[in-house]
C-alpha cells in the first residue's frame, strides 16, 4: 500500500518533472523510483545537487495475454517499479487487459505487435500468404523469416495486419505511448519500414530499440548471446536504412539475455551496468496460474519469479545506490519536448 502512494505522487500529473538529460536538471525521489518536484530538488538519493543521468523505462510485455499475466503486470505496476506495458491486442485477455488499463491510466500502454503464434486481427482471406485456413500466424519467428526470405509473404498482407493491430489499440481510447512486437520482429528490416510508414503520422510515439550490449556476460547460455549479435545486426540494419528519418527510439534495451527469467539478482546486475542515456528494461511478470501455465509451457517462462523481483524493496535499494530514475514513454516524450508539466 506504501508503495502505491509513492506511485500516485510520483507519476501523478502534477509531479512528472523529467527534463532533458542533456541539461542535467533530471530529478529522482529519495527512493530512487522516479522525480521530485523541483522545490524538493535536495531531497534526492545523491545528495544535495544531484541529477540523475541514467533514465530507465521498466516495460511488461504481454499485457493482454491472459488473465494470469494482466494480474501479474498490474501488481508489477502498482507496488514495483513497473513503468508501461504493452497490449496484446490478439491476446485471450485483450478485454480485461484494456478495462484495467483504463483503471490505471498512470501505466503507459504501447502496443505489443505480433506476427507469430497467435491469431491474426484479419482473418485467411485478407491474409492468405500470412496466416493458415484458421487464420493463425507463423508459429515463430524462425518460420516467419524462412518464408520472408523465400518470398512466400506478401509484404503487403504484413502492412495490412500491422494497420489491423494498430486499429484495434486505437478503438480502446487508450493512449498509444509506444510500439514493439512479439520476438522484436517489428526490428527486421522490410517490417521496420512498415512500422515507421504507418507510426510516422503519430505524436509521440517510441518505437522499441533492441540493441543492447555487444560483450558477453559469463552467465549468459552462449546460444543466447548468439541471438543477442544477431538482434544488435539487425538493429543495426534497420536503422541505417532510415538515417535521420527514425522513429522516438531509447538508447537501448536490457532483460533479452534473461527473457523469461528475471531473476531479482539478474535484475541487480543490470542496474549496475546501465550507462547515461534512456534505456528500456523489458520483463514478463505475471502470476503462474494453471491456464497461463498450460497454453504457454513451451515459452519456458517464470512468471511468478520475475514478479517477485519487479516488487521486492531490495530492488529499489539498488536503483538508488546506482542513480538511476525510473520514467515511462509519456515521461520520456515530454523530456524530449521540453515540456514542465
Amino acid at each position: 500500500m506504501q508503495d502505491r502512494a509513492i506511485r500516485r505522487q510520483l507519476f501523478s500529473p502534477k509531479s512528472r518533472h523529467f527534463h532533458s538529460g542533456q541539461s542535467g536538471r533530471d530529478l529522482q525521489d529519495d527512493s530512487g523510483t522516479g522525480c521530485i518536484p523541483d522545490e524538493d530538488a535536495t531531497r534526492n538519493p545523491g545528495g544535495p545537487g544531484f541529477r540523475a543521468l541514467k533514465k530507465l523505462i521498466i516495460n511488461a510485455d504481454d499485457l493482454g495475454l491472459t488473465p494470469g499475466v494482466n494480474r501479474g503486470i498490474l501488481r508489477a505496476f502498482q507496488d514495483g517499479i513497473v513503468t508501461s506495458a504493452s497490449l496484446l491486442v490478439t491476446g485471450s485477455a485483450f478485454e480485461e487487459a484494456v478495462a484495467l488499463a483504463r483503471q490505471n491510466p498512470e501505466l503507459d500502454v504501447g502496443l505489443h505487435l505480433t506476427l507469430v503464434e497467435e491469431r491474426a486481427v484479419l482473418g485467411h482471406e485478407a491474409l492468405p500468404t500470412l496466416v493458415d485456413e484458421n487464420g493463425r500466424l507463423p508459429r515463430t519467428s524462425g518460420e516467419f523469416l524462412r518464408r520472408a526470405f523465400l518470398g512466400r509473404i506478401s509484404w503487403k498482407e504484413v502492412e495490412r495486419e500491422i494497420a489491423a493491430q494498430i486499429a484495434r489499440f486505437q478503438k480502446t481510447g487508450l493512449r498509444l505511448s509506444h510500439l514493439d512486437s512479439h520476438q522484436h520482429l517489428h526490428m527486421f528490416p522490410p517490417v521496420f519500414q512498415i512500422v515507421r510508414r504507418l507510426t510516422r503520422g503519430m505524436d509521440n510515439v517510441w518505437v522499441r530499440n533492441p540493441a543492447g550490449p555487444w560483450r558477453k556476460s559469463p552467465r549468459v547460455r552462449m546460444g543466447r548471446w548468439m541471438q543477442r549479435l544477431g538482434l544488435n545486426v539487425t538493429c543495426l540494419s534497420a536503422r541505417s536504412l532510415h538515417g535521420p528519418r527514425l522513429p522516438q527510439m531509447p538508447d537501448g534495451m536490457y532483460g533479452f539475455e534473461v527473457s523469461g527469467c528475471l531473476t531479482r539478482s539478474a535484475l541487480e546486475q543490470i542496474f549496475r551496468k546501465i550507462p547515461d542515456g534512456l534505456y528500456e528494461l523489458i520483463c514478463h511478470p505475471g502470476e503462474d496460474d494453471a491456464g497461463t501455465r498450460t497454453r504457454y509451457s513451451h515459452w519456458g517462462y517464470r512468471w511468478a519469479e520475475e514478479l517477485e523481483a519487479l516488487t521486492a524493496p531490495e530492488t529499489r535499494v539498488v536503483l538508488k545506490e546506482q542513480g538511476i530514475a525510473l520514467t515511462s514513454f509519456v515521461l520520456a516524450s515530454e523530456m524530449s519536448q521540453g515540456e514542465i508539466l
